[in-house]
Formats: structure tokens, sequence, C-alpha cells
């Protein structure tokens, strides 16, 4: 047997209708849950999805809020550091949040899920307890404890979070994932007000700290709710999704995705304050944008599961592509908030199905987490370049029709790439079918 018809074994993703191709589906078109679906109880799986929804709140939440710490270091606290130095923080952080995750997903893989969110936890709050220590003009001590520190922390808890709770879930996995991955954009609008709320009045140490302990007690509840799953049985010799055609043509769509889609997430608010608005009216429309990412996070992942995970992604994805051009419109108020609020949904629900995909574009026996982990890699790398080669592409001048071309084209590509990547995949199904038939 070769290795395409090896891993093609046992597989459920797609075909034409998602439920018709895994039986653990049925029912699910009505919402009805059988007890059969949940390896240890649905009280525990949602429970269990609870607990990882915390921890993605206050682990992600420092990236997804990071403009406001660069705002307040731009102007302030890191005088001597031009905006582009300061962006390599976040670039850091989410270039380990995302890198980390094979080596997270792996350790879940062996066993070891447990210890991987306690270690993460205490990683990130110590990081971010020494953040409010910082000393004013002290880059160094910005970029070890915010970039690297709690970028280590966010890293062994994300994929983890993603695996532990999808392995609940065997039927309905994108709302499972689609629920833990929004946690990180409602933290990151709760951890912006707070923060922006909290500076002016007491300080920025005391900022950071009270902003720490809420996650400490966030985290804490999370690793209590959480109930570790059975393990699922490990990879046939010889069946690995590393190396499937669709799998591949997945990641480098992800990849253009993820380079091109944050574009705007990181420039809309200097695009805003190009075009002279109100700087409260600013700050509350990036805060719209991350609970609109939040709530497209979780809503197309309920039609993933009941339509199929690989059709509704290519639709947002699609759509997502076409929302980019809108930010041409959003030089005035009305057109700022409108963008923020469509973009905001659709780059959230095309990121959110990412993960979906990977993982129906994977044997059931594989280990999820190593696969899942791997996945993130040329994520994590399109993140970690995307701000310079954004700011490149608009340049001094701020030609922003560059970069809203530069997005638009770049999220296309990304979705055509994904339709041609499910078209093999349904051929290979079919090959596979008519073989043993």
């Amino acid at each position: 047997m070769s290795k395409q018809n090896s891993f093609e074994k046992g597989h459920h993703a797609e075909v034409g209708s998602h439920h018709a191709t895994d039986p653990s589906t049925e029912g699910s078109e009505k919402g009805v849950l059988s007890p059969s679906r949940h390896p240890v109880g649905a009280l525990r799986a949602w429970l269990t999805v609870l607990g990882c929804f915390f921890i993605q709140f206050c682990t992600v939440a420092s990236v997804n809020s990071f403009g406001v710490f660069e705002d307040y270091y731009v102007s302030e606290f890191l005088p001597s550091s031009s905006a582009s130095r300061i962006s390599w923080v976040i670039g850091l952080e989410i270039l380990l949040q995302l890198g980390l995750g094979m080596i997270g997903g792996r350790l879940c893989d062996m066993g070891h899920t447990r210890a991987v969110f306690a270690t993460g936890s205490v990683i990130y709050l110590f990081s971010f307890f020494m953040l409010s220590l910082a000393k004013e003009d002290q880059y160094y001590q910005i970029i070890l404890a915010q970039g690297v520190g709690m970028g280590i922390g966010v890293g062994l808890c994300y994929v983890p979070a993603l695996v532990t709770a999808a392995l609940h879930f065997p039927g309905r996995q994108a709302i499972a994932m689609g629920i833990v991955i929004s946690a990180g954009s409602f933290g990151g609008g709760i951890f912006s007000i707070i923060i922006n709320q909290l500076i002016p009045k007491h300080g920025f140490p005391s900022a950071i700290r009270a902003t720490a302990y809420l996650s400490l007690g966030l985290l804490a509840f999370g690793n209590l709710l959480i109930t570790v799953p059975p393990r699922p049985p490990k990879a046939v010799a010889g069946e690995t999704p590393l190396l499937y055609t669709p799998y591949l043509l997945t990641l480098f769509s992800g990849f253009l995705g993820q380079l091109g889609g944050l574009f705007p997430l990181f420039y809309i608010q200097l695009f805003a304050d190009s075009h002279h608005m109100a700087s409260g009216f600013i700050f509350y429309s990036v805060a719209a944008m991350s609970f609109s990412t939040a709530f497209g996070r979780v809503v197309p992942s309920y039609f993933a599961d009941k339509y199929g995970v690989l059709g509704t992604y290519i639709v947002c994805a699609i759509i997502n592509a076409g929302c980019a051009f809108i930010m041409f419109g959003a030089g005035h108020p009305g057109g700022l908030i409108v963008f923020c609020i469509l973009y905001g949904f659709f780059f959230g629900s095309s990121t959110s199905l990412f993960t979906p995909v990977i993982t129906a574009l994977m044997p059931t026996e594989a280990d999820r987490g190593k696969v899942v982990g791997a996945a993130m890699a040329p994520v994590a790398i399109a993140s970690l370049i995307g701000s310079p080669v954004g700011g490149a592409i608009i340049g001094s001048s701020l030609d922003w029709w560059k970069g809203i071309v530069w997005t638009g084209v770049l999220m296309g590509t990304s979705a055509s790439i994904q339709v041609v990547a499910r078209e093999i995949h349904r051929k290979n199904l079919r090959r596979r079918a008519n073989a043993t038939s």
C-alpha cells in the first residue's frame, strides 16, 4: 500500500457532505449531541472547553492587546526606541506563540497535557509580573519579559488548549476550537480597555500587576476545569499527513493568508491617525474589531460542523479577501467602523477555521498535537515578518493603497490555493472509495 493510500485509510473528513462520511456527526444538524460523542461525558467536555477558554483568554490577550502597549511604549515608556524596533516585541511573542505549538502539541500527544498547561501558565504569569518591574527606556527588559517570557508561556498553552478541547468533540471539533480561539479576541478587547484606563490613573506598573492578577485567577480556574480525555490511537507506521499534498497546500495557504491578513490589524490605528480621526473613536473602533473577530471565530464554526469545514473555510477566506478592499472607504468614521466590524469578523472566521481544516485533512490515528503544532510554524513566520513587510510596503509616505492591495491579493491567493487543496483531497478520497467498493 502506498503512503498516500495508507494516509487516506480511515479518513473521515468531508467529501461533499461532511455528515455522510463521518457517522459520529449523525443528528448534529438538529443540534442533538449523543453522549457517546464525548469520550468522558458532555459535562466534562464543556467544562474543559470553558477551562481552555480561560487559558486562551488570559494568554493570547497579551498578543491581541499589544496595540495599547505599543502606543504607550512609543509615546512615553521607551522614548529611545523607534516604533519599528518596538514592533519586534510583538513579533517575537507571536513567533513563540505559534512556533512552540509543535513542542506543546507533541508533549500533549505523549500524555503530559496537565504539565504543559501548568508550566506555560507559571512562565506566563512570572513574566507578566516581571513586566510590571521594567524600568522606563529599558528596551531589553520589555523584550525579555513580554517578548520572550510571555511568548514562551503563550506558546506552551496555545496548541494544547485547542487540541484538548477538540478531543472531547470527535464530531464537532470546529465549534469547540472556535469557542477556545475566540477567547483571545475577547481577552484582547478586555485587556486593552483595562490597561488603557488604568495606566493614566495609576501608572504602568500598577496597571500591569492588576491585569496579571486577573490572569492568575483565571489561569488557576482554567487549569482546574480541564479534564484530559483518553489519547487516540497512535498513527500506523507509514501514515503521516506531513507529506500529504492537501496538507502542504493548506500550510502554504495559511502562510499567505496570515502574511497579508495581519496588515490591517497591525496598521489600522496608524491608518485612522493619518486620516485625523479622534483618538477616542479610534480606540473603540479597534476594540470593536477585536470583539468582531471573537464572534467571527465562533459563529462560522457552527456552520463548519454542520456543512463541512473545508467549504466553510474557503467561503470565509474569499469574503475576507473582498473585505480588505473596504479599507479604501475607511478614511472617515463611518467607513472605519464598518471596515473594522466586517474585516474583523471574517478574518476571525478564517483564522479560527484553519486549525479544524488541518484536523480534517489528517487520519484519526495521527498524533494530533504534533500535526497541528507543525501547521503553526509557517503561520508563525508570517506573523513575525508581517508587520515589518507591511511597513516597508506603505513606506514613510504611507501609501495605504499598496498595503490594501497587498492584503486583498494575498488573501485571494490563499483562498484559491485552498480550493485546489480541497479538490485534490476529494479526488483522493473518491479514488480510495472506488478502490474499496
